[in-house]
């Protein structure tokens, strides 16, 4: 790939598949409030109509974007966030990992809402499927 080229959808999600293997290989058995379950969420959101879009993680959040990330190599200046997300922690009974859907823009306002909490990936994704379509996000062509 050229240095000043932009990313391929193909190649956004391959990388994002290798980044997440690498977190979770990273808290694997550390004492963190981050669970292993980044490649696992990857791999659900891969494999629905979220691949249509690019994803980029922040702040144990799972995000999507029209376009390449800013600073990815030749990327265009008007790039869009989908306003939903999907977060990962140990937040859930007992610590065990648990999956949210959030409605908005992170660390933006109006603070992003709370729409579900699972203890499963496929659940989690299947719903902000849902809540983009819900508020008029395409499907791309």
């Amino acid at each position: 790939m050229e240095t000043n080229a932009p990313w391929s959808l193909a190649v956004a999600w391959d990388w994002m598949e290798e980044c997440a293997r690498s977190a979770d290989a990273t808290v694997r058995g550390a004492d963190s409030c981050v669970p292993p379950v980044a490649e696992e969420l990857v791999l659900a959101a891969r494999a629905s109509a979220l691949s249509q879009w690019y994803p980029f993680t922040s702040h144990n959040y799972l995000r999507f974007e029209d376009s390449p990330a800013f600073w990815t190599p030749g990327t265009q200046p008007n790039v869009h966030e989908l306003t939903g997300s999907i977060s990962f922690d140990t937040g859930g009974p007992e610590g065990r990992p648990s999956f949210r859907v959030w409605s908005g823009l992170l660390l933006r306002k109006p603070d992003p809402v709370l729409v579900l909490a699972t203890p499963n990936a496929a659940e989690a994704v299947d719903a902000l499927v849902g809540l983009l379509t819900a508020h008029g996000v395409e499907s791309r062509p």
